[in-house]
């Protein structure tokens, strides 16, 4: 087993469609995202809407996390994401 690899998005991927599975199916999402520097969230995907022309997402703590900001889902990482 390599630990060393790590699954990613394609390069200019989004996590939007994932986003979209874990809210319909109702699974729990851990996830990092930048907030002026990574910041880990963990929860249940309440709300998918847009606001200022973006896609955004709500977590069952009522944190706002733009879907644009998110880093990685559930070990699923941006692939511009160069962090450990």
């Amino acid at each position: 087993m390599n630990n060393d690899t790590r699954e990613t998005l394609p390069s200019q991927g989004s996590f939007y469609d994932l986003v979209m599975t874990l809210f319909q199916q109702k699974q729990k999402a851990a996830l990092l995202y930048d907030d002026n520097g990574v910041t880990r969230g963990n929860g249940f995907i309440t709300a998918v809407f847009e606001k200022d022309d973006r896609h955004w997402i709500r977590l069952n703590d009522e944190v706002e996390i733009a879907v644009d900001k998110i880093l990685a889902i559930n070990g699923l990482f941006s692939s511009d994401y160069s962090e450990c």
